[in-house]
């Protein structure tokens, strides 16, 4: 069986269906996990799908058993991305007295600039491909050198603790002073304080060409910072595909370059997502410049602070007219305009210092905030952020008992006080605490308060746009798929008259918007259909064909009769014909709106 879903694995991949090929090549793995073949396969499919390093182990595996033709493949995507992992294939190839598939100059000047052994550069680059950060502090605590520390600082910086780059990068100067990669790393954890001031001292700096992509990466960013686009754009063309295909955080700021434009990097001075940082001197000036550039996917990682400040207003003329609206939605969060809640981040409501914050917005994986916990392990703020990562199920009741019984903030107590209400019955009908006169809600547990909410549509919508702290996206995570499924049960569209007149948009718009994505998303999944295609009889007759015998009934009826009680019809019925047609039932009556009975008329 195992071969056949090999070869339907195969055959998928020629197609071009890649998805249902992975189905089937992962079958096949799991049944042969041994087998070559279906290493390679399986392993190819998930590096290309999903990005997965597991994926590059297992074809390496794989291809090494196979021989030529799978190593050349495995060659080749390497590329310039995994230089070490190159020249582990080419020793391996070397030593089977096979002929190498291309040239490994680059890759051995790569490696001379790092000054790493083969074996400790090859686990960098997997640590650095999966953004591993307590394996690569491992590393340099190891064995201290001016890369690894370099690599580290960036790691920090892109994490947005800026802090603990900046110590560590002080560190370094003290011990390699001198050494270009450690003034890199300084210039760069500088940055976000210092800004474009640091240009004179990153002139020498800007004359090297790196050929690790890293290191040119790093360049690159200082120098948009510093304003020397012609010197990035340089860096950028140095490589193969350019840099930028690689980091994608430079395509806007050097596409600019080209144009001339200064664009300075938003990552180089702002953690992303966060609204409780102070700004520097010169962070306004800078953001002005992407102000006419910034999607609505962009502001709730980059515009917080900005709106906290009130420099950045809705009406700004260089934001686009899609943006004004996002802007002004994410700034009735910000300031907490009913129906939202004033909300301050944990480490604002506990008073936890700056680098406790870093840490806890920094840490990915719970491993990675019991690694930071270390340096704080009195930290209440990192106590509650280990509760955050946590799926629900798994909360500790006892443990969150005894932080209810400490003196805790308001809004803090209270969301812990909910979260475990949800995990005893996660559909329990609690209603949304009402904060006492200046107290404020803590942003980590915004969407388990907005759970608790009328589906007012700028609630609905919140629960869309998520803002960008990790904190919040964690809640978010939690609770999203809690949001349809209270509201299914609640069924708050129900309690509503049906409308007297308009269409089926007009109908739908009745259903929370939460609960009409989801419908739509299955009646797309499942039917291929959009809302428009109910109104279209052809699409409209597929649908009524894979209806139960009872809801085309059912449907009939309403064609002839357009409204009834709804005491006469069946739940079942009714629940099928809802996710459908998200149209049909009110206060009382099951009915159909006009544009739809014509359609329905026409066909029954």
């Amino acid at each position: 069986m195992g071969r056949l879903d090999l070869e339907r694995a195969l055959d998928l991949l020629e197609e071009g269906d890649l998805p249902e090929a992975l189905e089937h090549a992962e079958r096949a793995y799991r049944r042969h996990p041994k087998d070559p073949e279906a290493r390679f396969l399986y392993g190819h499919l998930r590096f290309v799908l999903e990005g997965s390093y597991e994926g590059l182990r297992l074809m390496e595996l794989g291809a090494k058993a196979l021989g030529m033709e799978a190593c050349t493949h495995l060659w080749r995507v390497y590329g310039t991305d995994f230089p070490a992992h190159l020249l582990d294939l080419a020793r391996f190839l070397k030593q089977k007295g096979l002929p190498l598939p291309g040239d490994t100059a680059w890759a051995e000047a790569v490696l001379e600039e790092q000054e790493l052994p083969l074996e400790l550069a090859r686990e960098v680059e997997r640590s650095l491909y999966q953004e591993d950060l307590v394996s690569l502090e491992g590393f340099y605590r190891k064995r201290l050198t001016p890369y690894l520390g370099y690599l580290l600082v960036r790691l920090y910086l892109v994490r947005g603790a800026f802090l603990e780059a900046r110590r560590l990068a002080e560190r370094l100067a003290g011990e390699w002073g001198g050494d270009w990669r450690v003034d890199l790393a300084v210039l760069l954890a500088r940055f976000p304080q210092e800004g474009p001031a640091l240009a004179e001292e990153a002139r020498p700096l800007l004359a090297r060409t790196p050929r690790d992509p890293h290191l040119a990466e790093g360049l690159a960013l200082l120098a948009l910072g510093v304003g020397e686009g012609r010197v990035a754009l340089g860096l950028d063309r140095a490589f193969d595909p350019p840099l930028r295909a690689r980091f994608p955080q430079l395509e806007a700021p050097l596409a600019a370059a080209e144009r001339g434009e200064a664009l300075l990097p938003l990552e180089l001075f702002l953690p992303r997502g966060r609204a409780d940082i102070p700004l520097p001197p010169f962070a306004w000036e800078a953001f002005q410049l992407w102000l006419p550039r910034l999607e609505v996917r962009d502001l709730s990682l980059w515009t917080r602070p900005f709106l906290r400040s009130g420099l950045l207003s809705p009406e700004d003329p260089r934001l686009k007219p899609e943006v004004r609206d996002a802007v002004r939605r994410l700034g009735a969060l910000e300031e907490g305009r009913p129906p939202f809640v004033p909300l301050a981040s944990l480490g604002e409501l506990l008073g936890a210092s700056p680098e406790e914050r870093e840490a806890a917005m920094a840490a990915l994986s719970l491993e990675e905030l019991r690694h930071f916990r270390k340096e704080f392990p009195e930290s209440l703020l990192l106590e509650l952020y280990d509760l955050l990562h946590r799926p629900l199920p798994e909360w500790p009741e006892r443990g969150v008992r005894r932080l209810l019984e400490r003196d805790l903030p308001w809004g803090v107590r209270e969301a812990l006080r909910l979260r475990l209400e949800l995990k005893r019955d996660p559909l329990a009908p609690l209603p949304a605490p009402e904060p006492p006169p200046g107290a404020r809600w803590p942003e980590e547990f915004f969407y388990t308060w907005l759970l608790l909410v009328p589906p007012l549509e700028e609630v609905e919508g919140a629960f869309l746009y998520p803002l960008g702290g990790k904190g919040a996206l964690l809640d978010w995570t939690m609770v999203f798929a809690l949001r349809p499924l209270r509201l299914g049960v609640q069924k708050p569209w129900r309690q509503e008259p049906l409308p007297r007149g308009g269409g089926l948009q007009d109908w739908v718009r009745r259903v929370p918007l939460s609960v009409r994505t989801l419908w739509l998303a299955d009646l797309e999944v499942e039917m291929g259909l959009e809302l428009p295609d109910l109104l279209d009889p052809t699409a409209l007759r597929d649908l009524i064909e894979e209806l139960e015998p009872e809801a085309r009934t059912l449907l009939a009826r309403l064609a002839r009769e357009e409204r009834l009680p709804l005491s006469q019809v069946e739940e079942k019925v009714l629940g099928e014909l809802e996710r459908r047609f998200l149209a049909f039932a009110g206060a009382g009556e099951v009915g159909v709106p006009q544009d739809l009975r014509a359609t329905l008329s026409r066909l029954l």
